[in-house]
């Protein structure tokens, strides 16, 4: 009975001198948790500048087809020219008639 206790005893021993090994080799490494989270650190900040870049380029576009809208659109006298119905009524004057004589006539413009 002696005999087997130890054994026993020199088996838990071994596996306590084991355990303290891992321990001290885990202490003298970096932890796992720390790498892991300073590679997520690197890949927010890449995928940041990803983001921006992107964002910087949407608004490029955006001012480029706003530039090309406004100068497809046509004024807004322009418009009101060719879509206007009034009539533009005139005195007819000596210096716009001169060989006429008619000084008092009315000109209807359409």
């Amino acid at each position: 009975m002696d005999k087997q206790r130890d054994i026993l005893i020199e088996r838990l021993e071994e596996k306590v001198k084991d355990r303290d090994h891992t321990i001290a080799e885990m202490a003298k490494s970096p932890p796992v948790a720390e790498d892991r989270i300073a590679a997520l650190e690197m890949t927010v900040k890449e995928l940041k500048g990803s983001v921006a870049g992107i964002l910087d380029e949407l608004l490029y576009q955006r001012s480029l087809i706003e530039d090309m809208q406004q100068k497809d659109a046509p004024d807004p006298e322009e418009k009101k020219e060719i879509e206007s119905t009034e009539y533009i009524i005139a005195e007819n004057t000596p210096e716009t008639y001169r060989g006429r004589g008619k000084e008092d006539d009315i000109i209807v413009v359409c």
